[in-house]
């Protein structure tokens, strides 16, 4: 008889776990709910994850690296630094559905994570990352020209997260269409970077 392996199991256990987070909230969530949605049993849901803030703590992660190589695929042959900070806020704002759980899931944890110190440092470190990253290319967009020099690297990819952070939330919960996501977040990127320089290095 054919079984599912262990770490597909593993997997969609954690995808139906994002998505009962996504809908009853991580406070509200039941480990019978989490095991009902994937359709298997609750002690096999606790064979994986010993206790509920387990189930929540890797959905969490789990929402974050499907997401994350997403992201990464699509990034990998964009060529210039400043394309491909344009690219990462544009995929923020798409309807990929790993994209979209992320989001559902992000805005659970941020509220969880308040009353809840082990969370408090897995959203801390999802933070870090995703503001390093955005970083990242701001400095890589520097050095090949695609971003003025004068650019304050640091400043400008804080308050380019902080734009896609607070206007994901607004179209999560319906006060911002996806295209006005879309729009802000381009106006966003022209503001912050600058005026296109020409390319060298990696644009060449």
């Amino acid at each position: 008889m054919m079984t599912e392996p262990p770490s597909d199991r593993k997997h969609a256990i954690l995808d139906a776990a994002c998505r009962v987070i996504a809908e009853v909230g991580a406070a509200r969530m039941r480990v019978a709910d989490v095991a009902r949605e994937a359709g298997v049993s609750t002690a096999l849901v606790h064979y994986y994850f010993p206790s509920r803030a387990d189930v929540i703590e890797q959905a969490f992660a789990h929402a974050d690296d499907r997401a994350d190589a997403v992201a990464e695929a699509l990034l990998r042959d964009i060529r210039t630094g400043r394309s491909r900070v344009e690219k990462l806020l544009a995929i923020w704002a798409g309807d990929d559905p790993a994209i979209r759980a992320n989001w559902a899931v992000w805005n659970e944890m941020w509220q969880y994570a308040a009353h809840n110190e082990r969370a408090r440092a897995l959203v801390e470190t999802s933070h870090r990352r995703w503001l390093e990253q955005i970083h990242d290319l701001i400095a890589e967009g520097v050095g090949d020209a695609s971003i003025p020099a004068g650019v304050d690297v640091r400043s400008a990819a804080r308050r380019l997260a902080a734009c896609a952070d607070d206007w994901g939330r607004e179209a999560l919960l319906g006060l911002r269409t996806a295209a006005e996501l879309r729009a802000d977040l381009v106006a966003a990127a022209e503001h912050e970077l600058g005026t296109a320089g020409a390319a060298k290095g990696r644009a060449a």
